[in-house]
């Protein structure tokens, strides 16, 4: 008879790394091209440009090569969208699938202010929103007299009419300020980092559009085009399936206890 201690193993092993994710399907940090990024609505051609990893400010030693600055010096407007595209390919369907990524929001992003903004951003597959907010930098009524606050967090990600929030709250994962908005920055991560969205979907093709945007709404009154924002680390991998775990787990157990068992 398998034992009771043996099939708990191989359950909690499997239940432990249901969460764990195959190889991924699509991978790009960005350190030698865009692959398969392309821009759309008011972008230019995408370029990449070296931006920090930290909250060490522009200038710190720690440094990746970013998809970006997307939108710096491009024009704000209520009628216009800065548009990073992407079709992953190779999907199964049916199959659940997690995609992840950094986020770098930089310079005087001004959140939900009417006057100021609205800075809004999304992300979107097959036309689906998984993240629809509005971000801001600094400290604002504080530092520049602008009530500016944000509407994401990390339990609030995808309510573009949630409540506002300060700034800088935490919800980032590395925020730095400087002086007259040229230094502030903020680095968000998804799907990976302890509290921190985790965004999935299920594969209704082999393919999926995945669309990254900034937008303007309000009267954009002082909405500027130093506002500019950066992707790394991109990647769209499977979820394994937790019963396919299970089996697999337990019939290793299984193998392990018979082999044992011949040995003594």
């Amino acid at each position: 008879m398998f034992p009771r201690r043996l099939l708990f193993f191989a359950a909690t092993l499997a239940l432990g790394t249901s969460v764990s994710l195959a190889s991924p399907i699509y991978s790009n940090d960005f350190e030698t091209d865009a692959l398969g990024f392309s821009a759309g609505g008011v972008l230019p051609a995408l370029t990449r440009t070296s931006l920090p990893t930290d909250g060490g400010g522009l200038a710190s030693a720690n440094q990746s090569t970013w998809l970006g600055r997307i939108g710096e010096n491009v024009a704000k407007s209520t009628n216009s969208k800065e548009i990073v595209n992407l079709t992953v390919t190779g999907l199964t369907p049916g199959v659940q699938y997690v995609v992840a990524f950094d986020l770098l929001v930089g310079r005087s992003w001004d959140g939900a202010a009417e006057f100021y903004g609205t800075d809004a951003w999304y992300f979107s597959i097959d036309g689906s929103r998984l993240i629809d907010t509005m971000f801001s930098n600094g400290d604002q009524g504080l530092d520049y007299g602008a009530y500016s606050p944000q509407r994401y967090s990390d339990t609030n990600f995808s309510n573009p009419n949630g409540p506002d929030v300060s700034a800088f709250t935490g919800a980032e994962f590395f925020r730095k300020e400087g002086s007259g908005y040229v230094g502030y920055y903020g680095i968000y991560y998804f799907s990976h980092g302890a509290g921190n969205p985790v965004l999935t979907f299920t594969a209704t093709g082999t393919s999926a559009a995945l669309e990254w945007a900034r937008f303007s709404g309000g009267t954009n009154f002082g909405d500027s085009s130093d506002e500019y924002w950066a992707l790394d680390n991109v990647q769209v991998s499977a979820v394994p399936e937790t019963s396919s775990w299970l089996l697999t787990m337990a019939g290793l157990a299984g193998a392990w206890w018979a082999a044992r068992r011949r040995s003594v």
